[in-house]
């Protein structure tokens, strides 16, 4: 219960980000609640960051979107990809943020890519590249160096274990 509570905080705090600072494309996107649902998946249990994705992929498609599982796939998958990736490569402060903030990179483009596919963006590739991206990774990097001591003891419900 607790970590619906901080993860519904963080979906609020993004959804005041959001509209306080959206009037252009240039906007950087604060993905708070990726960044949280990453925390789960990582030092929490998968299983449970994937129920929370969905959850909160729904509530994202819904309060934002007008198509229902665009955010609700990209919220389950990313989390996941983010915790079997650091498996591999080990779980310390420098290695979260960089795969943290590379997964943040992918989310950017699934979404990107898939409203383009569906027409449901007028952004081009060019003003994703130039305008979108970098304030995007660089709010969220320091989101998540900031978040990371936080997080990393809040959603903890068990000795951090490899998977697999």
């Amino acid at each position: 219960m607790k970590v619906f509570i901080a993860l519904f905080l963080l979906f609020l705090i993004e959804g005041t980000w959001a509209s306080i600072f959206s009037w252009h494309y240039a906007t950087p996107f604060l993905l708070l609640t990726l960044i949280g649902l990453m925390f789960v998946s990582l030092y929490g249990r998968w299983e449970t960051a994937l129920g929370f994705g969905l959850v909160f992929g729904l509530l994202y498609d819904i309060v934002y979107t007008d198509l229902i599982g665009i955010y609700v796939f990209t919220f389950s998958l990313i989390p996941l990809l983010a915790s079997f990736v650091l498996k591999y490569i080990g779980e310390n402060f420098f290695s979260v943020t960089i795969t943290f903030t590379f997964m943040i990179l992918v989310f950017t483009f699934a979404i990107y890519g898939i409203m383009a596919a569906i027409g449901g963006t007028l952004m081009t590739i060019q003003t994703l590249l130039v305008e979108q991206i970098p304030g995007t990774m660089l709010v969220n990097a320091i989101t998540i160096v900031v978040l990371y001591y936080p997080m990393t003891r809040y959603v903890t419900t068990r000795p951090v274990a490899k998977r697999g």
